[in-house]
């Protein structure tokens, strides 16, 4: 991962499988001030090598801050999921 010491904001993360082969990069652009003091990248590009010529894209228009508690990052909740939109 590299992350810009200023903001310290992500810039770029590999992904690396066990045996240490890169399967995908992320890359971090374009930080825009989404308000209530959020400051996070607006796009973040995806790409692998595994398939060349394809990448994906994650435009983010609107951010607001939420408050979850703990439970909700456990393999127990992930059914529940649903239930946090």
């Amino acid at each position: 991962m590299q992350v810009d010491k200023k903001t310290t904001l992500p810039m770029v993360i590999e992904c690396y499988a066990a045996s240490g082969l890169l399967i995908k990069t992320l890359r971090f652009k374009d930080i825009k001030d989404f308000g209530g003091d959020i400051r996070r990248p607006a796009t973040i590009e995806t790409d692998s090598p595994l398939y060349k010529g394809y990448r994906s894209l994650m435009l983010y228009a609107k951010v607001k801050a939420r408050s979850m508690p703990d439970e909700v990052f456990t393999l127990e909740y992930l059914p529940r999921v649903r239930e946090l939109r």
